[in-house]
């Protein structure tokens, strides 16, 4: 039966714990005798490598002490009866587990030092998606262009997004990763020079390619749930510029019993991106308080529509795609809402 939970990936770590050695009480004991009796002082302690709860209340993965800064790892609290290491993974850190942290250096504290840091996750041929819960990733804004100057968050698979900067709270995002490919990702943050104060924290959780949790492929967020909030990357910044280099759709699943979706945006007006760029809904049901039905964008005149919240018939799953390709547009004169942040709610039969 499939089971539509991500499991740990589990291997097996080795912790020698000594005890102390008395004195040979002969001379005319062999070598090999002497190997002998050394040897029966130790205890070998195997532990699988889980997820665990570390000092500060997050998840980790329990290694070795040596395990664990071997591999970039900062340490966390104890774990296995105390014989193992609760580890996060820091910069220049990999990771092979499931349930994964990765955050920035001195986590929950800020810091401006221009530095690359590269976290990494390995995962086995079996695993076709990364999940990223996003607690937060607090980088340099954008320029107007959309355009990450400063700062930039990359990863080396998966071409949705091919740059994140700016703020992000409290969401979700799915990487689509091809195991024939490579077997690992890269997170790579370009930090500048400036004085911005920057943190993240992202937990990773790996999705094997048989399980029912998996999100359809393409979908950069995946709803199944009856309400929810559709957020782009940088939509909790200060400025909310949507972003150059995004291609992706947003994926709600129909559930049981509903027969309705109602959009709703959280700012004053709807947001449309600059032609050159599109947001495509799977139906047209914007009305006359709405921007025109069928309209994917606006033009630098700009469109100012009231807010409504739109209603249609809901027949299936939705698919809302979001391309953002065009570098030489202004994406902040769009309106006072300049970023995708939309709340759904369906609606019962």
């Amino acid at each position: 039966m499939k089971n539509d939970k991500a499991q740990p990936k589990v291997c097996i770590g080795a912790l020698v714990v000594a005890a102390l050695v008395a004195g040979a009480h002969a001379d005319t004991v062999t070598a090999v005798n002497q190997a002998e009796r050394f040897l029966s002082l130790f205890s070998v302690v195997r532990f699988k490598n889980t997820a665990c709860t570390g000092s500060s209340g997050d998840s980790g993965t329990c290694y070795a002490k040596h395990s664990c800064l071997l591999n970039g790892g900062s340490l966390e609290g104890t774990c296995a009866g105390g014989f193992g290491s609760c580890s996060k993974i820091g910069c220049g850190g990999t990771s092979r587990n499931n349930c994964t942290y990765i955050q920035s250096p001195g986590y929950p504290n800020t810091f401006s030092t221009a530095m690359t840091c590269t976290q990494t996750i390995m995962f086995n041929s079996d695993v076709c998606q990364l999940r990223l819960d996003v607690t937060e990733v607090d980088l340099a804004p954008p320029d107007n262009r959309g355009m990450c100057l400063e700062d930039v968050l990359t990863f080396s698979q998966d071409t949705k997004w091919s740059q994140v900067c700016g703020t992000t709270l409290n969401t979700h995002y799915y990487l689509d990763v091809d195991p024939d490919a490579s077997t690992k990702v890269d997170f790579t943050f370009n930090i500048g020079a400036g004085s911005y104060p920057r943190k993240w924290k992202i937990k990773v959780s790996q999705i094997c390619c048989d399980q029912l949790s998996m999100a359809p492929m393409g979908c950069g967020q995946y709803f199944t749930s009856t309400t929810g909030t559709i957020k782009a990357w940088n939509a909790d910044g200060s400025n909310r510029v949507y972003l150059h280099g995004q291609n992706y759709a947003t994926c709600l699943r129909k559930e049981l019993d509903r027969c309705t979706i109602t959009y709703t945006e959280t700012m004053d007006d709807w947001f449309l991106p600059r032609c050159g760029d599109t947001l495509e809904f799977p139906f047209s049901f914007l009305d006359a308080l709405n921007p025109a039905v069928g309209v994917t964008c606006i033009d630098n005149a700009g469109i100012r529509p009231v807010l409504q919240p739109a209603t249609a018939t809901l027949q299936g799953p939705q698919q809302i795609y979001f391309v953002t390709g065009d570098g030489g547009n202004d994406h902040f004169g769009v309106g006072q809402n300049s970023n995708l942040d939309l709340e759904f709610s369906q609606g019962a039969c």
